[in-house]
């Protein structure tokens, strides 16, 4: 009666740090069509999209709620500003420093992503998000000249 094959349209998911009205940032996979930019998605007539959250559930977002979202699977993305990274500006002092490292890699560290039998794809995505603040912090000491 309903042939299925019809109706199921392709998507590419899209894993990405989605930072919502209350300030919580999450690790979420945005399903998009082919040819599509994750910016057509977000700017399509649709006042709620679905997103996958790293447990495998569905949750439905009102895009208004949505403050800010970064791709993380850009293989062509240029390398960015390690303040960028951290979320800091390049005057913040070396305590605002330490902890906005703290901050971005609290949730993404991997003694705490191993605890949670997250699907692989988030696993990856979060030793990624890990790498980079690694990264951006070790940059920022070295031309403050700081190695504690």
């Amino acid at each position: 009666m309903f042939d299925s094959s019809n109706t199921k349209k392709t998507r590419h998911k899209i894993m990405m740090q989605v930072e919502l009205d209350d300030g919580i940032e999450r690790l979420m996979a945005l399903f998009v069509a082919p040819g599509t930019r994750v910016s057509d998605t977000l700017n399509d007539n649709r006042l709620f999209l679905p997103f996958e959250a790293a447990d495998g559930t569905v949750e439905i977002i009102r895009k208004e709620a949505i403050r800010r979202v970064i791709p993380q699977e850009s293989a062509t993305r240029p390398a960015r500003n390690p303040y960028d990274i951290l979320g800091i500006t390049d005057t913040a002092t070396d305590a605002e420093v330490k902890a906005a490292y703290h901050k971005a890699i609290t949730p993404v560290h991997p003694d705490n992503i191993a605890a949670k039998d997250l699907p692989p794809d988030f696993v990856a995505l979060a030793n990624r998000m890990a790498a980079q603040a690694n990264e951006a912090y070790a940059k920022i000491k070295k031309m403050r000249g700081r190695e504690d």
